[in-house]
């Protein structure tokens, strides 16, 4: 039986190892809240989970949350377990432990979804926004941004409601965004129709030597793209400041050792993923009903450079050319 695409696909990644703390109970909040307001408003949707680098003599997260969550089923959760091999063979960076945007691939690639948001695993929708999906208002061709506001990280989460979300006495900071690109925190919801992040192929797999401002990079490539980006107009809430804004002053004096990367490249060149991106060309084994092995061949890894696509600036340029 074929199963009817889902209105929304939300792809999220992580893995078991309590990154930022307690990361298994932050998850399993915003995936009940957010699977909650969803199914009340009525809004048909799914998460993707990838399991990227999962750390070996430990659970497995996809196990785990597919346990916590068996009323999703694998109509509205699927989670893909990709071989650790991979990280080290498309990594350029040996301080980089996870590499959260080709995860993400991964997830774009296999999401059923019409519209295909991109998020992380702690983010609570706000009412606004479940409304929005409610509408089933969004345009196709359009790449829509929210202001993340990070609530103060000493609350009480252990309930998580719309009063507590929607109180700005709980607010530390709100991540305002501004046109034409409407960066900053924008890894936390990007959020386009299935076609348009087919077309555009995703997050930028060609630099592999820093994970931090690959999401700006990806709204660079969307305007570059004739893709409109759009504030959605409301927000998403977050508890606390992240791990970037709580280490950022750690390596203030040696961006170089940061383990998000140098966050001092051009995050404004244009790049161009291959046709099999997202590991499109790796094997995969079913698991279970939730859940699917990403299995490691060579020939999924792509090349960091497509020589194919390199233009020379000037005549002269070209070996052999006159002088």
């Amino acid at each position: 039986m074929i199963q009817r695409a889902p209105y929304l696909s939300i792809v999220i990644t992580g893995r078991n190892d309590d990154f930022g703390g307690d990361f298994n109970g932050r998850f399993f909040r915003a995936l009940r809240f957010n699977h909650d307001e969803l199914t009340r408003a009525g809004v048909s949707h799914e998460f993707i989970l990838v399991e990227w680098r999962p750390i070996r003599g430990r659970p497995c997260l996809s196990a785990m949350v597919a346990a916590e969550f068996p009323i999703l089923g694998p109509s509205q959760l699927q989670c893909y377990v990709v071989d650790p091999i991979y990280h080290d063979a498309l990594s350029l960076n040996p301080r980089l432990q996870f590499q959260e945007f080709l995860a993400k691939n991964v997830g774009i690639r296999r999401a059923r979804g019409d519209f295909i948001l991109t998020t992380n695993t702690d983010i609570y929708f706000s009412r606004a926004i479940i409304e929005r999906m409610k509408s089933r208002s969004l345009e196709s061709g359009l790449l829509y941004r929210a202001a993340r506001c990070d609530l103060k990280s000493y609350i009480d989460v252990s309930c998580v409601d719309w009063e507590l979300l929607e109180d700005d006495r709980n607010y530390d900071i709100v991540n305002v965004i501004r046109p034409p690109l409407f960066t900053n925190a924008s890894g936390d919801f990007l959020l386009i129709d299935h076609d348009s992040y087919h077309r555009l192929r995703g997050f930028n797999e060609l630099y592999r030597v820093a994970k931090i401002h690959v999401d700006s990079n990806f709204c660079v490539k969307a305007l570059a793209s004739s893709v409109l980006l759009l504030d959605i107009g409301a927000p998403v809430y977050h508890v606390g400041r992240g791990t970037l804004n709580a280490q950022a002053g750690m390596y203030k004096n040696q961006p170089e050792a940061a383990p998000w990367g140098d966050r001092r490249w051009n995050n404004e060149v244009i790049y161009e993923n291959g046709p099999d991106w997202g590991l499109g060309a790796a094997p995969e084994r079913r698991l279970g009903p939730c859940m699917t092995a990403i299995d490691f061949e060579w020939r999924a890894v792509g090349p960091m450079v497509d020589l194919r696509r390199v233009v020379p600036a000037r005549p002269d340029a070209v070996v052999g050319s006159p002088a």
